[in-house]
Parts: structure tokens; sequence; C-alpha cells
């Protein structure tokens, strides 16, 4: 920090490489000051302990005490703030309408599985956000954003449909955080806490109510309904799956492309390995999809789960619970914890536990259990007790 001096020869030759000697006549071109800086986003100020960027202005003076009285100047303005931020400046050239048009062109967001459903999220936040720059968005702003929400016949939206709106706009703003594009220094969404939605569900299909679906269901449908209940992956998993990543022969199947990002292979149960078999016996050369309907992939299956239920009988029952069913019945048949995490695709215990229902049959067996073992085994009360009298003559007898 402090006063340099730059020379140059009449040649204007480059003397900041060391190596090279001129015999040229010098002369002193200006002062110059330096000052290491950080740059917060408002204003350039003076950074602490050496650190930040070196940034140096030209006085345009070969007076040194006229270089001395502009240093002084210098430093107080960087003190004081008076710099404007290099990176705000070039935010509030960039307009949120024309950063959007900009992050939907990325390639890692066109990559992203829910790319549509993400262009619907953006159009609404440009509705609502417009033309203000980026670097002006405040946590305030996202607060509104949140409140004003509501879906297309004018109803407010449930907690967690707006949260997803909230995630989506917490990454737009963060790619343009990232070095990458350094627009704005900070993502204020990401200050804005997401509300718990309170939509936990501990919902799973009951042995009768399992019976009914798949009496009502119809036959493509029951085939999908097997495995989502036995082995519990994600419907968009499963109807994703190509005959190229199931194995027959070791009776397994492999799921790519997944939630949480990661591949993994999933064995098959006697019954799912008979839906495989059937499915392998009908598959088609032009396309690699499993599961086919009138010889086309199928996309979805909700509606046709929704009418299967209401022939059913079976209310409050959702697609998505089977996935719960599955994970249940894993941990009632002795499965351990990690091992039915990896069949199941969850990356945590929490989630695990989450997707775990117990009811009061499940206590009551839970109780059974215990009943038999201590019924069975050598350590029972009884038996620690006269264990103690046998020890206390024990040494009674071994003493003098």
């Amino acid at each position: 920090m402090g006063l340099t001096v730059k020379k140059k020869c009449r040649e204007r030759c480059d003397l900041s490489k060391q190596r090279i000697k001129c015999a040229h006549p010098k002369v002193v071109d200006s002062y110059y000051v330096e000052f290491h800086v950080v740059d917060d986003g408002e204003a350039l100020r003076l950074a602490s302990g050496g650190g930040g960027q070196l940034k140096r202005w030209k006085v345009g003076s070969v007076n040194k005490t006229v270089a001395k009285q502009q240093e002084a100047v210098i430093k107080t303005k960087l003190l004081t703030g008076q710099f404007p931020s290099r990176t705000k400046v070039k935010v509030q050239s960039v307009t949120f309408r024309q950063w959007a048009k900009q992050y939907l062109e990325l390639e890692e967001v066109k990559r992203l599985r829910s790319y549509p459903l993400r262009k619907l999220y953006v159009r609404n936040f440009v509705t609502f956000f417009g033309d203000k720059p980026l670097g002006a968005i405040t946590p305030e702003d996202v607060r509104k954003y949140r409140v004003q929400r509501v879906g297309p016949n004018g109803r407010p939206l449930t907690v967690q449909t707006i949260n997803h709106y909230h995630t989506a706009l917490v990454h737009m703003l963060n790619v343009a955080r990232s070095p990458q594009f350094g627009l704005i220094t900070d993502n204020p969404a990401a200050h804005v806490p997401e509300p718990n939605p309170q939509n936990e569900r501990d919902r799973i299909a009951s042995g009768a109510e399992w019976k009914r679906l798949l009496g009502a269901a119809a036959p493509r449908l029951q085939r999908i309904l097997l495995v989502l209940c036995t082995l519990g992956p994600r419907r968009g998993e499963l109807l994703r799956l190509e005959w190229p990543d199931v194995d027959m022969h070791r009776r397994e199947f492999t799921l790519r492309n997944t939630k949480n990002g990661e591949t993994r292979t999933v064995p098959m149960t006697a019954d799912v390995y008979q839906v495989f078999t059937e499915l392998w016996q009908e598959r088609r050369l032009d396309t690699h999809r499993v599961f086919l309907y009138k010889d086309k992939p199928i996309k979805d299956v909700k509606t046709a789960f929704d009418t299967a239920c209401r022939r059913a009988g079976i209310t409050n029952l959702r697609l998505h619970d089977l996935r719960h069913t599955a994970s249940t019945n894993l941990r009632r048949a002795g499965v351990d914890a990690t091992t039915a995490m990896k069949i199941v695709g969850h990356k945590s215990e929490r989630m695990h536990r989450r997707y775990n229902t117990v009811e009061p049959d499940d206590l009551r067996r839970a109780v059974s259990q215990l009943a038999t073992y201590q019924a069975n085994t050598l350590i029972t009360p009884d038996a620690v007790a006269s264990g103690a009298e046998n020890v206390s003559a024990g040494f009674s007898k071994s003493r003098p």
C-alpha cells in the first residue's frame, strides 16, 4: 500500500519484465497509488490485514507531494465507501427478465428432468419481477412474491407448492451469483425461510385395500403397482426403465437418472420377476422402454390409479403412498435399515424413518415378540436370581 512509480522509456518499451533491458533514456511517467480492496457489492472498501485485491489508481502527476495528497484522498474514499462496486454497476444493467431468458438457455438448466415445469416457474417469476434490476431484488420482494402467489383459478396455493417455486427461484439466483456470471453478490431468496408445509403422510395400503386395488386395476396398471408396492421405486424411475438396464439372468434391474442422482440396482422378488417375464414376452424392438400401453411407452398412471381406487372404494390413497407401503413392509420383514434404504433409494436415515409407518399392530407384534424372546431365552429374571444365589453360595464354600 502506498505510492509507486511507473517508469517508461521514451520509446515506450515494456519494462514490466525484469529480463528486458533498455538503453533508452528513462522518464517518470506518473505516480500511482496502490491499495488492497474488497468489493462488498455496494462499494470498494479498504481491505484489512493485507487481504483483498490489489487495485492501482493513476495520480497523473510526477510531483511526490501532490501524489501524497491524492493518496490520502483515495484512502478516505475507500474508508467511506465512495467508490461504487463494479459488480453493482454491472448488475444494474441486467434486469430479471433478461436473466430469465439467459437462464432458460443454459445447458445445465435444459438438462433438468423438470425443465418444462421450470420454464413455467420462470415465466411466473417474470410476471412478478419483470424489468426490475437483478441486483435490486431484496428478501422483502421474495416474501411479497410468496404472499401473492395464487393458482390459475385464483385460489391460494398450498405451502408446499409455493416452496417448489421458491426453490426454483433460489437456484435461478444462485446461478446468477456463481463465479461464471457474477451478476449478484448475494441471493435474496436464500434469506427467506420456507415454512414447513406440515404435509408428511403416514398413509399406507392395508392388506385388504391392496387386494381390492389389484382387483380393480387394469392389467397394465397391475404390473406397475406390484413393482411399486413391493420394491418402492419412484413411479418416474420405473416408467423410464429400459430393457438394457434389466438383467433377467441375475433377476435385477438398474434405475438411472434418479431423484437423488445416484444409480441403484434393485433385485427382483419372485412376483416381480414374473411381471418382468411377461413384459419381456411383450417387448417391442422399436423402443427400449419396459412398460408400454398400445405399443407406446407409458408416461404416467395417475389417472388410471385414481380410477382403480374409486372402483375399489379406497379413499385418501395416493400413488406415492405405495412407496411408503414398500418401505414399511421391508421393515416388517426384518430387512435392516441400510439394506432397505439401498432398495428403496433413500439417502438419509431421516427420510427412511419418515417413510416407515408404525401402526398399532406393529406395536402389538413387537410386544409379542418380546414375550416370546423372554420365554425362550436362558436369561430370565428367575434364572438371574438363581444364578446370584449359586454364586453367593460358591463364595461361601470357597472361604476357609
